[in-house]
């Protein structure tokens, strides 16, 4: 499942570690790109961050494939000659 961060600061930018070793840097008021899970579940400093305010992990809900409309047959309004 993907999530993504969302800066809740009002000044200032925020360095977000993550599992990976990596750093997310995001502006204020900033929502980053899709993330996997793996990068914020038991990751004491997202969660340190989380209960400061200072960010908001979101799911990143999937695209339902879309159905076809089904299509009726119109009747056919012309008569032939």
């Amino acid at each position: 499942m993907a999530v993504r961060i969302r800066s809740l600061v009002s000044s200032g930018p925020l360095l977000v570690p993550l599992v990976r070793g990596g750093t997310l840097r995001l502006s204020p008021g900033r929502v980053s790109g899709e993330l996997d899970d793996v990068e914020v579940l038991d990751n004491a400093k997202v969660e340190k961050l989380r209960a400061m305010r200072l960010i908001d992990v979101e799911p990143v809900e999937e695209e339902k494939p879309r159905r076809a409309a089904k299509r009726t047959a119109e009747p056919d309004t012309e008569q032939e000659k």
